[in-house]
């Protein structure tokens, strides 16, 4: 492959990078069950401190798309504030992707 396609295939990464893994966590956080328990991924966590800042932000999460605002409330504040911003920042660089093509088909047909 020439270097000017691994450039391309590179560059298509980077502009769906974001909106995929963003997309991608609260999919996967919206259809986890908010009433699991498992092993904590908190970097505070793991090295010995009690507190985590995000302690509850995924089920917070898994709450908020099953519409149960309460019960997202209370396992982290920050949740629902999450789903919204992170929806309007997917939203946002969808309308910035679809604003270029139509700019860039409008520059090639004059």
């Amino acid at each position: 492959m020439s270097s000017v396609g691994k450039n391309m295939i590179l560059k298509q990464i980077h502009r769906h990078s974001e909106w995929v893994i963003f997309g991608a966590g609260l999919l996967l956080l919206g259809l986890m069950n908010p009433e699991s328990v498992g092993k904590s991924l908190c970097l505070f966590d793991l090295i010995g401190f009690e507190y985590c800042p995000g302690e509850g932000l995924g089920h917070s999460i898994a709450y908020t798309f099953r519409g149960d605002i309460p019960a997202a409330m209370e396992s982290h504040l920050a949740g629902p504030l999450a789903v919204v911003v992170l929806g309007l920042r997917i939203l946002y660089i969808w309308k910035e992707m679809i604003t270029s093509q139509l700019m860039d088909k409008k520059e090639q047909h004059g």
